[in-house]
């Protein structure tokens, strides 16, 4: 492999985009794969995790594609019903924390159509910073044909990751902008869940201790102890691992069982990609063609009809793809206890702008 493609595939960048983006992943691989031994105890290096770009596999490499709900489980957790979870996830981006955010939109107060979107924050800023044109005819191409280049971005022509089109959940979801909802994130999780752990002598097997020991994500989450547990499978085999390329979270698929449209039409055929590949699919749209007598507030999941994106939500898989190789010859030693501060001084903070130089970097 000789770059790092971008997530889906996506032909937006240029040249010199693209390997800009190439090099931003593999400097975000070899961080997370440092660590950070100056920070925190019991946590760094991870000697297993690797990069492709540097260090290529080994002929018995395998991808893995690791996979989870996309509904936030932390607002099921506090919610009493569907009723009130629905809602409250289909009130604010904010609370959709599973690396997949959505926008619904309606036509006589039933739904007409619900976008979702998995692309991450980076690659839009990174996009916005060299083909500023191309982000302006993606929006009026996805989101609606009326955004203005004013809208997106600021008087000083930075990219606005929350502007009108991209903040709420009625007008249109570009990308991510949850802050946990990041590529950065994923890689550091992924590189995190590579150590293995026993911090009473005893390995840890188990995705919650895993995640509480190592505390690389949330444990209230689907996505990070899921992620966490499947990487930490792989180290225990003593594989190296990484992430595949083109690294990214990407939407694993809808189930439709229960499903029942008027018509009796299989409901997945409404779920549309519209950006990436169909096997690494960044976007998509649920919404019943034109030619129908009928919207998707019409459908019907367990015989109650769709009055949220939430409840499509419930049914959606999200994953992404993790590579192993090398097994049985990355023996290290397993930490010998959990990730905590380290009383040792500090390295000063790297100004990240600074030694990117003009190259977009994430908030």
């Amino acid at each position: 492999m000789n770059a790092f493609d971008p997530p889906g595939f996506l032909s937006d960048l240029d040249a010199n985009g693209r390997a800009a983006w190439s090099e931003w992943i593999s400097d975000q691989i070899d961080k997370a794969a440092a660590g950070q031994p100056q920070s925190f105890d019991f946590d760094a290096p991870r000697p297993r995790f690797f990069n492709a770009l540097s260090t290529s596999p080994d002929a018995d490499a395998v991808e893995k594609d690791i996979t989870w709900t996309a509904f936030p489980k932390i607002v099921a957790l506090d919610s009493a019903t569907d009723q009130e979870r629905w809602k409250t996830a289909d009130g604010s981006r904010d609370v959709q924390d599973e690396y997949c955010e959505w926008s619904v939109t309606r036509a006589g107060g039933k739904i007409k159509s619900v976008m979702f979107t998995c692309e991450g924050p980076e690659y839009w800023e990174f996009l916005a910073a060299t083909k500023p044109d191309v982000v302006l005819a993606l929006y009026r191409k996805h989101i609606d044909p009326s955004v203005a280049a004013k809208e997106l971005f600021g008087t000083d022509g930075s990219y606005l990751a929350r502007n009108k089109w991209n903040s709420g959940t009625s007008r249109g979801a570009m990308h991510l902008i949850q802050d946990n909802n990041t590529l950065s994130a994923e890689i550091e999780l992924a590189a995190g869940a590579s150590n293995t752990r026993a911090p009473k002598g005893t390995l840890l097997t188990d995705a919650k201790e895993l995640i509480d020991c190592g505390r690389y994500g949330q444990a209230d989450r689907h996505s990070d102890p899921k992620i966490g547990s499947d990487v930490n499978t792989l180290a225990r085999a003593d594989a190296d691992i990484t992430l595949a390329n083109p690294i990214g979270i990407y939407f694993a698929g809808l189930s439709t069982a229960g499903w029942k449209t008027p018509d009796q039409t299989d409901p997945a055929s409404f779920w549309k990609i519209v950006r990436g590949t169909e096997a690494k699919p960044v976007r998509a749209v649920f919404e019943v063609p034109s030619d129908r007598n009928y919207l998707v507030g019409d459908i019907t999941i367990n015989g109650r009809p769709i009055e949220y994106g939430a409840q499509i939500a419930d049914f959606i898989t999200m994953k992404l793809t993790g590579l192993a190789t090398r097994f049985g010859k990355s023996k290290h030693a397993p930490l010998a206890g959990c990730k905590r501060r380290s009383a040792k001084p500090t390295a000063a903070i790297v100004d990240v702008a600074s030694t990117l130089g003009n190259r977009p970097t994430t908030r």
